[in-house]
């Protein structure tokens, strides 16, 4: 398939701000024509107006058509598969593979990030999911490495931050002005840095036909045809997956059509019954019509917490020497004095208060995940899973006998004035321990006050959000530590937001000594992924 609409020499693919004409499709049908006078004339005339000589292509004699237009944007093949398989591949030619993969090793786990333990240097054969989480972590990997020659990596910074905001914006369900003039000013970012990839030797040119689409299609299209997620191969190859190839599988391989056609009906009879069966045990409800435009949202809680905790008696021994909740009783201390009279605000009235609290209890329950929903204001979900999972669990041994280290996930945490948009008002936390009192605890500490929320964390603090740093505009966040001491507290789980994912600051080469598992104990300083979702990328900038 033709993938450009211009008429734009070969040499001239990747020039940022294309100007040439738009294919004529006069002097397409009329060479189209030529086929009737001679072989030689007909592969003249198509080969002037940048055609294959393709003998009555099927959209000749549609009335009103220029096929060029149907050239949808497909996230698969041009983004994930294009433009950010290259950018991993050039990558990894320049600092080397042996560095990139150690810093994937080491690199934080997160629920929404895959873990690449091996690295990505020597995978093969990647599909578009699997590019896509790498393109997750890819800033984090170069974020700090010098490049060769003592040459500066703003340019090579600017660019990959580029071609990432260029892949989240491309997903975007919805679009509106605004969005589309953030997705050019993406991949305008990009040529201006794109040089780079010359000075290094990387690349002669970026005649890209993928590239170029991006540069002068990609927006027009979505103007034309609508969102890119409606014209996604990857739902098309799944199908493919599932009622051809599993239907082959299923067949002799000798008749296998006629095989395959049975095959296909009988799967889809079974999944009509098996709904059928579903709403006859639901007790057969009404068909009700709905207008999909004026249904009302589906309502989800913020924080969805486990019926019953993972460990029902946790002793507080246990939460400092496991879990590393050094200081839990201090901060539980705190916690009540702020919970009995939220008006104090000043530090010295609230550590002489502290000192009359007693604790109750000698252990808590307590939960190693907590699920929060990431929809928005109006509970429209941002990605295709719109739970998030946040893991709080310390060093065990699994069943074969052999130590599982601990983890303890960093989270985005409301102080009270957090918008749906933006880091103003959050600030990232690590949480050492999910818990919960019981009725009798709460009925002493608060006997005539509101009772606090059931679920509250133990959270160790990072330094407050300042601005994104150049080039890369990420977050640049510390370990908050004051008189040597890490800032911690009580907080009610429902002020989590949701899980981030944390940079290290490796150096020019990341500590061999370092693991994922002790990484955010042992690094000094982090940077703020932006890239991890689409709610991410909408949140944290």
């Amino acid at each position: 398939m033709v993938e450009v609409q211009h008429e734009v020499p070969s040499d001239k693919l990747g020039d940022g701000k294309p100007r040439y004409k738009i294919r004529n499709l006069k002097r397409i049908l009329a060479a189209l024509e030529k086929v009737a006078e001679s072989p030689s004339a007909f592969m003249r005339a198509c080969r002037e107006v940048g055609l294959k000589p393709i003998y009555k292509p099927f959209w000749e004699d549609l009335p009103w058509c220029d096929i060029h237009l149907a050239i949808a944007p497909d996230i698969l093949h041009q983004v994930l598969l294009g433009i950010l398989k290259y950018l991993v591949r050039w990558l990894i030619q320049i600092y080397g593979a042996t560095e990139i993969d150690a810093r994937c090793r080491r690199m934080p786990q997160n629920y929404s990030a895959r873990y690449f333990f091996h690295g990505i240097s020597k995978l093969s054969r990647l599909t578009g999911r699997e590019y896509d989480n790498i393109g997750r972590i890819l800033l984090g990997l170069i974020i700090d490495l010098p490049l060769p020659s003592g040459l500066s990596p703003a340019r090579l910074l600017c660019a990959t931050r580029a071609i990432l905001d260029f892949v989240n914006l491309a997903q975007y369900p919805v679009h509106s002005t605004k969005t589309l003039t953030m997705l050019e000013d993406a991949m305008q970012r990009f040529h201006a840095n794109k040089s780079i990839f010359k000075d290094l030797g990387i690349r002669s040119n970026f005649n890209l036909p993928k590239l170029h689409f991006l540069t002068a299609h990609w927006r027009r299209a979505i103007e034309w045809l609508g969102t890119a997620d409606n014209f996604d191969t990857q739902y098309s190859e799944r199908r493919h997956i599932d009622d051809v190839k599993e239907a082959y599988r299923a067949s002799n391989r000798k008749d296998e059509f006629r095989q395959m056609a049975v095959w296909l009906e009988r799967k889809e009879k079974v999944q009509q019954h098996s709904k059928y069966i579903e709403w006859r045990r639901s007790g057969g409800p009404s068909f009700q019509r709905i207008n999909p435009i004026l249904a009302p949202p589906q309502v989800h809680s913020h924080v969805i917490m486990a019926k019953h905790p993972s460990v029902k008696g946790v002793s507080l021994e246990t939460l400092i020497r496991e879990y590393g909740a050094t200081h839990f009783g201090a901060a539980f201390a705190r916690f009540v004095v702020l919970q009995r009279d939220p008006h104090i605000r000043n530090r010295a009235q609230v550590e002489r208060a502290v000192h009359s609290v007693i604790l109750p209890f000698r252990s808590v329950a307590v939960y190693h995940k907590a699920r929060f929903w990431i929809g928005d204001v109006e509970h429209f979900q941002p990605k295709a899973n719109p739970l998030d999972v946040v893991y709080v669990r310390p060093e065990r041994i699994n069943k074969h006998g052999k130590p599982v280290p601990g983890r303890f996930d960093t989270v985005l945490v409301n102080m009270g004035t957090g918008s749906y948009l933006g880091v103003e008002g959050y600030c990232v936390a690590r949480v050492r321990v999910i818990f919960s009192l019981s009725n009798l605890a709460l009925a002493h500490l608060f006997p005539d006050q509101q009772k606090p929320p059931r679920h509250l964390a133990y959270v160790e603090w990072f330094t407050q959000f300042r601005s994104p740093e150049p080039h890369h505009a990420l977050y640049k966040i510390k370990p908050d530590v004051r008189e040597q001491e890490r800032q911690v507290s009580i907080i009610p789980v429902r002020d989590i937001r949701r899980s981030v994912q944390l940079f290290p600051q490796f150096g020019p080469v990341a500590p061999r000594k370092w693991t994922s598992s002790d990484v955010l104990d042992q690094c000094p300083a982090f940077y703020v992924d932006s890239h991890l979702d689409r709610h991410t990328f909408v949140t944290v900038r």
